[in-house]
């Protein structure tokens, strides 16, 4: 789905407001804890997501996400975006034209994307980490070329080019995927790099975001 005026511009200042929610940790249990990147906020558990969490959400992304399936959720307010995808179906770079079942592993997940970099994608500041107690990864992507549905689709019936996802032209995108039970859990926020000179700010946020995340 092409997503080529995206405006993220985040606040990296101030204090980090969150509620106590029980029961809200992975593993040993507790709740989101306060991360000094993100400015105003609320923590958010999700309703109807395949992977039940909970995450502090900056005031920039609103009080509500746009959608919260149980393959998508989503926060979209005044260009900012931030998007959770269990994938359906991909649409592989170079591959047939149709959906395909998405790789059910972190690690194989990690290694399609990687092969995206010989169909126009750039990948590069990739790091390892952990969210939520399960093992992550994070890169930043860039392209040349539409990469429609390349990250995946929230159903196998999607249009690929209306309501499926991946690099676009002019945006930077950071992409975690996660190790997740049942395979892996994708999320990112894109940048658009013809209206924002330095995405680092937008980037630190996003991350800062993701320390808060935990899975109920």
């Amino acid at each position: 789905m092409r997503r080529t005026r995206a405006r993220v511009l985040f606040s990296a200042a101030g204090a980090c407001v969150l509620l106590a929610v029980p029961g809200c940790g992975g593993g040993a249990g507790g709740a989101a804890k306060p991360s000094p990147s993100i400015a105003a906020s609320h923590t958010y558990i999700s309703h109807s997501f395949g992977v039940p969490l909970a995450i502090t959400v900056p005031t920039s992304l609103g009080s509500r996400p746009v959608s919260d399936t149980r393959t998508l959720l989503t926060w979209v307010k005044s260009g900012n975006k931030v998007r959770f995808l269990l994938p359906a179906v991909v649409y592989r770079p170079g591959g047939s034209g149709s959906p395909e079942k998405p790789p059910t592993t972190y690690k194989g997940y990690l290694a399609y994307l990687h092969e995206q970099a010989g169909y126009h994608a750039n990948w590069r500041d990739e790091k390892t980490t952990t969210v939520g107690g399960g093992a992550a990864t994070l890169l930043t992507g860039s392209t040349n070329e539409p990469l429609d549905g390349s990250f995946g689709c929230p159903t196998a019936e999607a249009d690929p080019d209306k309501d499926c996802f991946g690099l676009q032209p002019d945006n930077d995108f950071r992409v975690a995927v996660i190790d997740v039970p049942g395979g892996p859990l994708v999320v990112w926020t894109p940048v658009d790099t013809t209206q924002v000179v330095d995405t680092s700010p937008a980037f630190r946020q996003f991350e800062g975001m993701l320390q808060t995340l935990t899975f109920r």
